[in-house]
C-alpha cells in the first residue's frame, strides 16, 4: 500500500480516492476478522499516516494538516477500518 500511495500521489484526489477507498475495503474484508483488531487498526494508522505524508510531498508547501485531512477523508467517505462482527456458529446434527 506504501508504495501504491507514493507512485500515485500526483493524480487528482477525485480519481485516486475512490480506488484507495476500494483498497481499505479490500483490506478490511481480508483481515478484518474477529479478534484481530489490533492489526486492523495498526493497518489503518499505517494507511492514513502513509496518506499524509505523500500527499503533502505533492507540492512546494504542505498540502494538509490534520484537521484538513480529516475533512478530505470525510468528504470521500474513506472511513477508519473496522473488524467484522463475529460468525454465529450453529451446530447441525
Amino acid at each position: 500500500m506504501y508504495l501504491w500511495i507514493k507512485e500515485n500521489r500526483y493524480k487528482r484526489l477525485n480519481r485516486f480516492m475512490p480506488i484507495l477507498k476500494r483498497k481499505m475495503v479490500g483490506i478490511a474484508n481480508y483481515f478484518g476478522l474477529p479478534d484481530n483488531s489490533l492489526s486492523v487498526m495498526r493497518i489503518n494508522d499505517f494507511i492514513f499516516h502513509t496518506l499524509y505524508k505523500w500527499l503533502n510531498r505533492r507540492s512546494q508547501r504542505r498540502s494538509f494538516n490534520w484537521q484538513g485531512m480529516k475533512e478530505m477523508l470525510g468528504y470521500f467517505e474513506i472511513r477508519p477500518m473496522r473488524v467484522r462482527k463475529r460468525a454465529i456458529v450453529v451446530d447441525w446434527y
